[in-house]
């Protein structure tokens, strides 16, 4: 009954005052209708938590403690707000402040503008913003409200205005277990059901239904917001096996109630990613030791014996002088070679990559792929040195392909031959720039980069991006002979 009462007081106080109109379950109220509407309640303490209070599409809205905002995607298309809004209780109510600019959604979303939300019930009223986004959100909850370096409890929401799935917006959410690499920013989180111990999948931006996924933050040296996105984009192009392709998509991301800014989620490469069996093996390149030799690490069943066994057989491979190298997958070692002279990587960084080993007849099949690529196309570290974004004059230097042209005859011509190929069409100047102003365009849309508040290095940061892979792409034919 008590309930009751108060959904009526409140009816009667909105009600009673003015004739609202609804957007998508919020009620839309001048300012000056919504400031007589709380004449007679106090603001602030009583409604604190304000995200729980409202909902999207049934799910938690993703909000910003600090900056007491709400972040809610939407498709840049489509002319009408899409989704619905439900406040949470009988005794509460939302309304979104009107103004002009909320008739023209794509100028809303383009400008980044930030909407005034009232929540209001019979003892007191709050005000928050909500922005409306044209990129996916992702909101993380961890049950220790801080997440650490190892996995703990929590749940996600995750809005998607593109999500091809379904008719309307989607919003998911899911269990969770999450940790945070404190050095790199990275999360990686996996999907569960109630129980931690069922896994579960869930198709996330259109990446394939997965259980185990990482959020890479996008570098503060990144002023074109896309260098890794083009990484991702050349090793695709390049790669020839579908297994070992890769998916990566914009997300925003808030972590414990903190907008964490603009991340890639992309799926976690495992061994359920790259469809091995039982029997293969799957190895982390972790650092480069003092004798030049890199070290690994096995991803997955590191105690299982015959894992061990490969590792020693692919480490062992590059230090024996009269060791064969038949088990080499030599066009995916050849690709990544062009890979990293594409990506235009850092002369003597260590690039995180994986190594695969396949069982076959006969023995096993030794393939590569990056990780992450945090050194590509212009984007030094100055810890190393590189002060420029036009430095393309250093290509660097893969030892295992270096050991493998040494002795396989022929291997750089076909190295040459392949490049050919693929300027002819993929990596043709053009499509790489097309791509690239595909990303570029989408930031623009989706409002971020004029929340980002810095339009000039953005433009100045893409301008350059442009110029280095047409300088790239001419060194690379005068080096291989186009």
């Amino acid at each position: 009954m008590l309930c009751l009462a108060a959904a009526l007081l409140v009816s009667l106080l909105l009600f009673g005052r003015v004739d609202a109109m609804e957007l998508n379950g919020l009620y839309v109220m001048s300012e000056e209708e919504l400031t007589q509407l709380v004449a007679d309640l106090p603001r602030g303490d009583p409604l604190d938590h304000l995200d729980r209070r409202i909902r999207f599409e049934g799910k938690q809205v993703p909000y910003d403690q600090t900056d007491n905002t709400f972040y809610v995607s939407q498709k840049i298309e489509e002319k009408s707000y899409e989704g619905s809004f439900s406040s949470v209780g009988e005794d509460c109510i939302v309304c979104i402040q009107d103004e002009e600019i909320l008739e023209d959604k794509r100028r809303a979303i383009l400008e980044g503008h930030a909407f005034k939300i009232w929540f209001v019930t019979k003892e007191a009223y709050a005000v928050a913003d909500l922005i409306f986004t044209g990129l996916p959100v992702i909101g993380i909850h961890s049950d220790m409200d801080e997440l650490s370096g190892e996995y703990a409890g929590g749940n996600m929401v995750i809005q998607d205005p593109d999500d091809h799935d379904v008719v309307t917006m989607s919003a998911k959410e899911s269990q969770m277990e999450a940790k945070i690499n404190d050095s790199t920013g990275t999360i990686s989180f996996r999907l569960h059901k109630k129980d931690p111990s069922e896994e579960r999948n869930l198709s996330l931006l259109g990446l394939g239904k997965r259980s185990a996924w990482k959020l890479y933050p996008v570098s503060e040296k990144d002023e074109a917001v896309s260098r890794e996105m083009m990484a991702v984009y050349l090793w695709n192009c390049v790669c020839e096996e579908d297994t070992l392709r890769k998916g990566m998509e914009y997300a925003e991301l808030i972590v414990d109630g903190e907008y964490k800014g603009l991340y890639y989620l992309s799926p976690k490469i495992g061994r359920g990613y790259l469809k091995l069996q039982e029997e293969d093996g799957l190895y982390e390149c972790e650092a480069m030791r003092e004798d030049g030799t890199k070290q690994y690490k096995m991803i997955d069943g590191s105690e299982h014996p015959q894992g061990s066994r490969l590792l020693k057989t692919y480490e062992d491979m590059w230090t024996a002088g009269e060791q064969s190298f038949s088990q080499v997958d030599l066009e995916n070692y050849m690709n990544y070679h062009l890979y990293l002279q594409a990506a235009c990587a850092v002369e003597n960084s260590v690039e995180e990559y994986y190594v695969t080993a396949r069982q076959m007849a006969g023995g096993c099949r030794f393939s590569k792929i990056p990780e992450r690529s945090r050194f590509v196309l212009g984007m030094y570290p100055k810890e190393i040195g590189w002060q420029s974004l036009f430095v393309s004059e250093t290509i660097i230097e893969d030892t295992e392909y270096d050991a493998l042209v040494s002795r396989i005859q022929g291997l750089e011509a076909q190295t040459a031959r392949r490049w050919r190929t693929l300027r002819k069409d993929v990596l043709s100047t053009d499509n790489l720039l097309q791509t690239a102003c595909l990303y570029e365009q989408r930031l623009v849309d989706s409002g971020y980069i004029a929340r980002r508040g810095e339009v000039g290095v953005y433009v100045r940061g893409c301008h350059a991006l442009h110029d280095l892979i047409e300088e790239r792409m001419k060194y690379l034919d005068r080096y291989y002979g186009l």
